[in-house]
């Protein structure tokens, strides 16, 4: 019960960002037309907060699973990093071990590296878990509150934005690697003025060759 009340405490700032956020995100879908029940179930078995934004704009433009599947490769892949970096956290069943790999968003990772309050697997599945049911019931909620505001809302999902925004200050007030600081701003800048039609896509690539390419600690 300890473990669960510390995960829980850890991750109340999670909380706070992932119930707003996730209700946006099933304000959204709803504000879309789309069909209902797919929001909670994107939130259960996707779980990819930016790629669920991105995916409401191209599914109500018509565009189909499978080219929604390849940009949630491509806008994810980043998170192979993720697991890669919590390996020491791994838990080692049979459902855990599959559940927390999937369960990996920039939040969790953010909490689970930065803070260094985590230092069992355990406690980092109970937060992976504990994130993914705030994402999940503000989803519904969100969906609740859609049918009582008029269509057409604009600026909502500037909400992902904004928490991404915080997650990198307080990144950057943490662990001071003004290195990856400045190459996120440079990738952007490429991103934003070479192909801004396609910017999460080609920001998001560009960082994986960068960082396929660089030199580990190790080798250096």
């Amino acid at each position: 019960m300890t473990s669960w009340r510390t995960a829980f405490s850890l991750t109340l700032p999670v909380m706070m960002g992932y119930l707003p956020l996730g209700a946006v995100f099933g304000v959204l879908w709803i504000d879309a037309q789309l069909t209902w029940y797919w929001a909670p179930l994107m939130s259960i078995l996707v779980y990819a907060g930016a790629l669920q934004y991105l995916a409401v704009g191209m599914l109500a433009a018509g565009i189909g699973w499978i080219d929604l599947a390849v940009a949630s490769l491509l806008v994810n892949f980043r998170h192979l990093f993720y697991g890669l970096s919590l390996y020491h956290l791994l838990p080692n069943g049979p459902v855990g071990r599959p559940y927390f790999i999937f369960g990996i968003t920039d939040e969790t990772y953010s909490l689970l590296s930065a803070s260094g309050q985590v230092n069992d697997s355990k406690t980092a599945l109970q937060v992976v878990a504990f994130n993914q049911s705030y994402w999940i019931i503000g989803t519904l909620l969100g969906m609740l509150l859609a049918q009582g505001l008029p269509p057409g809302l604009q600026g909502l999902d500037f909400a992902l934005t904004a928490l991404f925004t915080v997650l990198a200050v307080e990144q950057m007030r943490a662990k001071k690697d003004w290195g990856a600081l400045a190459l996120g701003l440079l990738v952007a800048a490429i991103a934003g003025w070479w192909l801004s039609e396609y910017f999460l896509l080609s920001a998001s690539l560009m960082l994986v060759i960068v960082l396929l390419a660089w030199p580990s600690a190790e080798a250096a």
